[in-house]
């Protein structure tokens, strides 16, 4: 049945969302939950969800953003001139993040990434040679709301996570409906 209106209807919305989140790169990027912090024997707390400041950003290909550290600065995981911080979709981290008085950090040293689990916990650690070694299993630790599509539909149609936005959609049927 063809229904004619300027609001599309929810069954409608949620098919277009649900054909668009199974798209390559299509699950939202999720800023770090607040109180994100990893830990540098060198460096001290490095905050990934700073109160002043763009803090980091998860996606399906990219991890964007800045952290901040009172010793270190601000930590960019996008740099010029560099790939930067890279997510293999399967949230494995590789790829180098910059800071000025960091230098590079490292998120894949001798080849093991940092990684986000199922349940958005980051953990691993990355090396920079002016900072020496980040533990992300140090508490509070470091969570984002980003989930791996394959995490998200693991066992059928779990429960998505509030970052994946839901649409709207404005649309008008032209011509006859059946």
């Amino acid at each position: 049945m063809c229904i004619q209106s300027r609001r599309g209807c929810a069954c409608g919305a949620l098919a277009l969302w649900l054909g668009a989140a199974l798209l390559p790169g299509a699950a939202a990027a999720a800023n770090i939950q607040p109180n994100g912090f990893a830990w540098s024997e060198n460096a001290g707390w490095i905050n990934f969800a700073p109160n002043a400041g763009p803090g980091v950003s998860v996606g399906d290909t990219a991890v964007n953003g800045f952290a901040w550290s009172e010793n270190l600065g601000w930590v960019n995981f996008a740099p010029l001139g560099s790939s930067g911080v890279v997510n293999d979709q399967h949230g494995n981290l590789y790829g180098y993040a910059w800071g000025e008085n960091a230098g590079w950090i490292n998120f894949a040293p001798n080849g093991v990434p940092v990684g986000i689990d199922s349940g958005g916990v980051f953990s691993g650690f990355a090396w920079g040679e002016n900072v020496g070694w980040i533990n992300f299993n140090a508490a509070p630790g470091v969570v984002t709301t980003w989930r791996a599509l394959d995490l998200i539909f693991a066992n059928g149609f779990d429960v998505l996570p509030s970052s994946l936005p839901l649409a709207s959609i404005d649309y008008v049927f032209v011509g006859a409906g059946p």
